[in-house]
Formats: structure tokens, C-alpha cells, sequence
């Protein structure tokens, strides 16, 4: 299902709920801009298929001083 085309109106508004209150009208553009594109990038993600196995691991070592 496609989504409504996102207006400047709404980007403006979900600017203000999140407290981003001073944005011109350029900055605002830029947000609106970048909120297409991280839809669009999200809607052609293949994630019907993933498991929890899917996950990214994190993996974080500390190094002794020791043997730094």
C-alpha cells in the first residue's frame, strides 16, 4: 500500500512535535527531503523474512592494560 504524498504542512508539523520549532522554511524543505528518502529506502527493505537471528551482534572487547 503507498502512503500519502508528504506535504511541507505536515513536515512542518511534526517538526513542531518534536520541539524543532525555529526551522526556516529552507531547513524544513531539507527535512522533508530527507523524511522521502528514509520512507522510500524503508519501503523496499526485505523484512518479511527476518528472525531474531537477524540481528546485528555487537561485540565489544576492552583491552587490558597489560596487554594493551
Amino acid at each position: 500500500m503507498a502512503e500519502d504524498p508528504l506535504t511541507l504542512d505536515q513536515v512542518r508539523t511534526m517538526a513542531e512535535e518534536i520541539g524543532m520549532t525555529r526551522l526556516s522554511d529552507e531547513h524544513l524543505q531539507q527535512l522533508l527531503r530527507a523524511t522521502k528518502a528514509a520512507r522510500a529506502r524503508r519501503a523496499v527493505l526485505p523484512f518479511a523474512d527476518l528472525t531474531p537471528a537477524d540481528e546485528p551482534a555487537h561485540v565489544l572487547v576492552l583491552a587490558r592494560e597489560d596487554r594493551a
